[in-house]
């Protein structure tokens, strides 16, 4: 043997005992992990240390809920009342957009379709713009029917005036407070497959997309942390509170329907309420996850069977499904078994960062895995880290295709001399 491959291979050897060393530490954990101190978004997110009963998690969720607090009225005015009211209650009122219909009995030049315009007015014949956006279709009824008489076209008792809506026009409202995307929204949208003809010809139509409750959704669903017992609707200056818990546990539910304009606020108790993280009217029916699983960098995550489908989760997932998902759980024990999971998402109350750092044996093999194993919310990232032996592994791995060819060229050489 050559001095050349001696040496060669002393090299080799000193580069994988080298990085062996270097692997043989143990997990590095992010610096940013969220504590107990601190107060992170769920209790289950806080650090765990690697005693078999670790006290900071006993009844997780009792901790969650004991920082509950009472709905701030200073966000809501003194003017709130509870329920419904005059101003709020059923029918459904007219807003921008909506297409009705004017029937008039012997109205021939006032009979007709007409849409009621972005500033709230339907014009007739003759009458001129009469304000129609924020009434009820008997309201309105009645105001064509009084103008008819005050211009002379009827007399008293003898004008017979009838409204149909042929089509709810999609309508923007205001979202604000403990939702996951706050801001204006736009409800009541029609598909591609809907005929309004149809609806036209059949002199009617009929919605429930422009409640309460369909707002709500469109704002991407309440949060965690939502007051949903007192979600407050302002409307012309006027304030109402109503209760969503029946959108939750099956009961009777408060949903008005909105009109354009109306602004709708969801005050935050402050805590992680797990009953609200699961799939209903007023929260999202599924998240998506972003998935990490990679031994080696590369240009997608096909290697670890990760695709489209498996990043999309239902609302209410936790993090060990999220790391069976991402295919870091199981396989060869050897190598696998002393696997890290991180989860980095974001407090959505103080907008702070917060990293969650787990075992993923722990998280599979211990009974109180519920105490520290926290629910994923929209847009977080899960990344997985190998074992100390599957890094071990790799860097023999990497060190042999690197010397390989070198090696290789030494033996040729010394068997061509």
């Amino acid at each position: 043997m050559t001095k050349f491959v001696q040496e060669l291979i002393r090299l080799s050897v000193f580069l994988v005992i080298f990085f062996m060393v270097g692997c043989a530490g143990s997990f590095e954990r992010p610096r940013n992990l969220a504590g107990a101190i601190d107060g992170p978004y769920q209790v289950q997110r806080q650090s765990m240390s690697d005693a078999k009963e670790n006290p900071l998690f006993a009844a997780a969720s009792s901790q969650n809920l004991g920082r509950c607090q009472d709905m701030d009225l200073a966000l809501t005015g003194p003017s709130v009342t509870t329920g419904l009211g005059a101003a709020f209650e059923e029918p459904a009122v007219l807003s921008p957009g909506d297409l009705i219909q004017l029937q008039i009995v012997r109205g021939e030049g006032f009979d007709g379709d007409f849409v009621i315009s972005p500033i709230g007015y339907v014009r007739l014949p003759f009458i001129g713009d009469i304000p129609a956006a924020g009434t009820t279709v008997t309201q309105l009824e009645n105001t064509i029917a009084r103008l008819l008489v005050t211009g002379g076209y009827y007399r008293p008792n003898f004008v017979q005036v009838s409204i149909d809506v042929l089509h709810w026009a999609p309508i923007q409202v205001s979202i604000s407070g403990a939702v996951f995307q706050s801001g204006d929204v736009l409800i009541n949208e029609r598909g591609a497959n809907s005929d309004p003809v149809a609806r036209v010809e059949a002199a009617g139509d009929f919605t429930t997309q422009r409640r309460l409750s369909k707002a709500l959704s469109a704002a991407a669903g309440v949060r965690p942390d939502a007051d949903i017992r007192n979600v407050v609707l302002i409307r012309n200056g006027r304030r109402r509170v109503f209760d969503m818990t029946g959108a939750i546990d099956g009961g009777p539910v408060d949903d008005p329907l909105l009109v354009a304009g109306d602004r709708v606020h969801v005050p935050s108790r402050g805590c992680f309420q797990i009953a609200l993280a699961r799939p209903s009217r007023i929260t999202p029916p599924g998240i998506r996850v972003y998935m990490c699983n990679l031994t080696r960098p590369a240009a997608s995550n096909a290697a670890s069977a990760i695709g489209e489908h498996a990043t999309k989760l239902p609302y209410g997932t936790r993090f060990l499904q999220g790391l069976v998902s991402a295919n870091c759980v199981g396989g060869i024990q050897a190598t696998n078994a002393r696997r890290w999971g991180v989860l980095i998402s974001r407090n959505p109350v103080t907008g702070d960062s917060e990293v969650v750092a787990r075992s993923i044996e722990d998280l599979v093999r211990r009974g109180d895995r519920d105490d520290f194993n926290p629910v994923l919310l929209p847009n977080d990232a899960i990344a997985c880290y190998d074992s100390h032996v599957t890094n071990v592994r790799d860097v023999i791995a990497m060190v042999s295709e690197s010397v390989s060819p070198l090696l290789n060229a030494a033996l040729i050489g010394g068997i061509v001399r």
